[in-house]
């Protein structure tokens, strides 16, 4: 199990804007962790599919590592269009050899709608980042439809999931010896 005190978020490809800073001291507050932004970088060009024109979810994730340095994980931010084996639309990708994840924004940018259309989007990113530093920190997915840990199949079901862990995930993180606002490893 590892220790959470740093999590470093990188912007992949067109990913800008005032919501970026929102999210990031959501997901501190939420974690109670040291959130750094980095220097955006550009997609690896070998995870180009071109005929899909997506760039390969698995691959992008794992090279998060090497551009990252110090840190405990690393959460990709990307701009651009996502694929993996598993499924044609990408939300949220993980890496637990490399303890990185990787999150969708172009993906859940998709039906934006409402008076706040960025507030909408800076929801979706929190919950779907928390879910993948609750799967490097342990967690599974959980079958509760309101649970953050609840992996949705649509955008729909993500704007109807919960921003919170349910109970019996609460109890799990504390199984691993984590505790929200003091993540840490067990003895």
């Amino acid at each position: 199990m590892f220790e959470m005190r740093r999590v470093l978020v990188v912007p992949i490809g067109r990913v800008f804007g005032p919501w970026l800073e929102r999210f990031l001291r959501e997901l501190s507050d939420f974690w109670r962790v040291q959130v750094e932004l980095s220097r955006p970088i550009t997609p690896p060009a070998a995870a180009f599919h071109p005929r899909l024109r997506k760039f390969f979810a698995p691959y992008v994730t794992e090279f998060l590592r090497s551009v990252s340095g110090e840190v405990d994980f690393v959460l990709g931010v990307c701009g651009e269009e996502l694929y993996s084996p598993r499924s044609p639309l990408v939300f949220v990708e993980v890496s637990f050899s490399s303890r990185s994840a990787l999150v969708s924004a172009r993906n859940l940018q998709e039906f934006l709608f409402g008076t706040e259309p960025e507030r909408l989007l800076v929801e979706r990113l929190r919950k779907e980042s928390i879910r993948a530093l609750g799967h490097l920190l342990g967690l599974g997915s959980c079958p509760d439809p309101l649970c953050v840990m609840h992996p949705p199949s649509s955008l729909m079901e993500l704007d109807l999931k919960g921003t919170d862990f349910c109970p019996q995930c609460r109890m799990r993180l504390q199984m691993l010896h984590l505790v929200r606002g003091e993540v840490r490893a067990a003895p």
